[in-house]
């Protein structure tokens, strides 16, 4: 697979994609077992939208810094080569 998975922040009230944390492949199993991956999905294809207990428990696992209050999180694969941009306002946001 041409992808990385990944714990994707969007911002709770703008919906724009602000962060990106690669989710290393060792981690793989594990994160889909927290983030409820049927095993229908191996390649992990689907948007995973998940709770702040399951965000958190995958950023122990992954060294991700999470923002809970400012943006939700989700588990899912983004292609390498067309990668979303960072939404530059809710970046600058980020940083304020």
């Amino acid at each position: 697979m041409n992808a990385d998975i990944v714990l994707s922040g969007y911002g709770r009230d703008t919906e724009f994609l602000v962060t990106l944390d690669i989710v290393p492949a060792y981690r793989l199993a594990a994160v889909s077992r927290i983030a409820a991956v049927p095993a229908s999905d191996p390649d992990l294809l689907g948007v995973y939208p998940l709770t702040d207990a399951q965000a958190e428990r995958i950023a122990v696992l992954t060294g991700a810094d999470l923002d809970l209050g400012r943006y939700e999180y989700c588990l899912e694969a983004i292609a390498r080569d067309t990668r979303s941009p960072v939404h530059p306002a809710d970046r600058l946001a980020a940083v304020a």
